[in-house]
């Protein structure tokens, strides 16, 4: 029977190998997103959400027989890693690819990446953990930065359609919010592979009733671009991706690992820029030290 005790509350230095796995996550996602958007071109959204995780789980199972790991998490497990999984992986990967259809790349990786400001609050009510003065301060500092990063005022406020995909992208973030903080409410004896699969396969079931519903809409244009973007969606930032992620949230609070994510939509951002044009303000470059500096701030012993 898995244990239903809480993860301990003691205060302890941050693990290096998180900091690790949290960089390869950062460079990993950022990269991702204007990937994903050159690949909306030839892809229906949904479809690419349901092809991404089919080729996860394609590559996860052969890892898992191998080592001779079971398929399903620990009995007393399973019902919370399904709700996890429905939260952070499909209901993420389904507001944040609909909204980055309708929203320019690189603001949909910022507002997708509010996901700690709201698992501060989230996390306060699912299950509180203590936060330091200098969390606070450095999440404020960070916050500050997300904020002037976020620029309303480059929304059309007119636009029933840029609002939804704004709407949806935010969504996106506080399910993730939502299924890290319900991770973290609990120690889980299953192995971070059969965690890491069992999430993606409930996933598959609402993605593709939302395909076959025809929700998906269009055909798919193969090109070899195209594959390239699916493996790379498959193999570094799912399979691998989501592994790191339930790594992280074992060793540490997911607003402090949220924030430290923050660094991720700069680099998208940057990227997007570089392939979609567009410049980089006064407001951004200032946005960017608040963020980083508001990370130096919460990590700093």
């Amino acid at each position: 029977m898995a244990s239903e005790a809480p993860l301990p509350r003691r205060k302890a230095a941050l693990p290096p190998a998180a900091l690790v796995y949290l960089g390869i996550i950062v460079v990993s996602w950022a990269a991702n997103w204007p990937l994903m958007k050159l690949a909306l071109g030839q892809v229906p959204p949904l479809t690419f959400v349901l092809l991404r995780l089919a080729g996860s789980l394609a590559l996860i199972v052969p890892v898992l027989v191998a080592t001779r790991q079971p398929l399903l998490p620990l009995a007393g497990e399973r019902l919370g890693l399904f709700w996890v999984g429905e939260l952070q992986v499909a209901g993420f990967l389904i507001a944040s690819i609909v909204g980055l259809s309708i929203t320019p790349a690189g603001r949909a990786i910022v507002l997708a990446y509010t996901m700690p400001l709201w698992a501060i609050p989230i996390g306060l009510f699912v299950w509180p953990e203590p936060l330091g003065r200098r969390q606070l301060v450095g999440a404020a500092i960070g916050f500050a930065g997300l904020v002037l990063f976020l620029n309303p005022g480059l929304v059309d406020w007119q636009d029933g359609r840029v609002l939804a995909g704004n709407a949806l992208l935010l969504v996106a973030a506080i399910l993730w919010a939502l299924g890290s903080c319900l991770y973290r409410r609990r120690s889980w004896r299953s192995s971070f592979w059969v965690q890491t699969f069992w999430q993606l396969a409930v996933s598959v079931v609402p993605v593709g009733v939302l395909v076959l519903s025809r929700a998906a809409g269009g055909p798919v244009r193969w090109s070899a671009g195209l594959a390239a973007i699916l493996v790379y969606n498959c193999v570094v930032t799912t399979a691998l991706g989501y592994f790191l992620w339930s790594k992280v949230l074992s060793m540490m609070p997911a607003a402090t690992a949220g924030q430290v994510l923050t660094l991720t939509p700069i680099g998208g951002f940057v990227l997007s820029t570089a392939l979609f044009g567009g410049a980089l303000s006064a407001a951004v470059v200032v946005s960017i030290a608040l963020i980083v500096g508001g990370i130096f701030v919460t990590l700093r012993r």
